[in-house]
């Protein structure tokens, strides 16, 4: 489960509140703080409309904390690196490596391709796939990449069924060609 910053920021305040009650508690029950003056120290608070006000807030601001990191968990969440495809008979949990196979394995496809690198983004309506790569020489750039991008669509929407947005291909290098030594 993936916590946000504010509620990172609620839980150490609230621990570390909790704990200094907690404290003070277990230094009244074994005798640190004497709880006659506890009791001496709480009989001398002058109860007016002021601290009335005060002491609800505060309350209420625990109450509140307290619901608020009940809750937290009841989020629904993905497991990390899945992506979630629902049918008519239940949930398809598939991860993003295996997706990355696929791209992979598509890719690889091509005789043109010497060398593929890949990463899919999952979004919660699909994927984007991004592809460095390195081609052989004189091999037609532009063709090759909408072949690619094709390929690579087609393969991973019917094998996996999950939609994909984006196939974004950046040709890093192209291989050199290598001569045969004569010895």
């Amino acid at each position: 489960m993936k916590i946000n910053w504010a509620d990172r920021i609620l839980l150490v305040v609230y621990t570390f509140l909790i704990a200094i009650v907690s404290l003070a508690l277990m230094a009244i029950a074994v005798g640190i703080i004497p709880f006659a003056g506890v009791v001496e120290y709480i009989n001398g608070i002058q109860y007016n409309w002021g601290f009335a006000v005060a002491v609800f807030l505060v309350s209420l601001a625990f109450l509140l904390a307290s619901l608020r990191l009940l809750f937290l968990r009841q989020r629904r969440t993905n497991f990390a690196g899945t992506l979630i495809k629902n049918t008519e008979l239940g949930m398809i949990r598939v991860s993003i490596s295996t997706l990355d196979t696929l791209v992979q394995k598509a890719v690889r496809g091509f005789s043109e391709v010497k060398d593929v690198k890949s990463l899919v983004v999952a979004e919660p309506d699909g994927i984007r796939i991004r592809l460095s790569m390195q081609l052989m020489p004189d091999v037609n750039i532009p063709e090759i990449s909408q072949a690619i991008q094709k390929k690579v669509k087609e393969y991973v929407e019917a094998t996996a069924g999950i939609l994909v947005k984006e196939v974004y291909v950046y040709v890093d290098n192209l291989a050199a060609l290598q001569r045969s030594r004569v010895e």
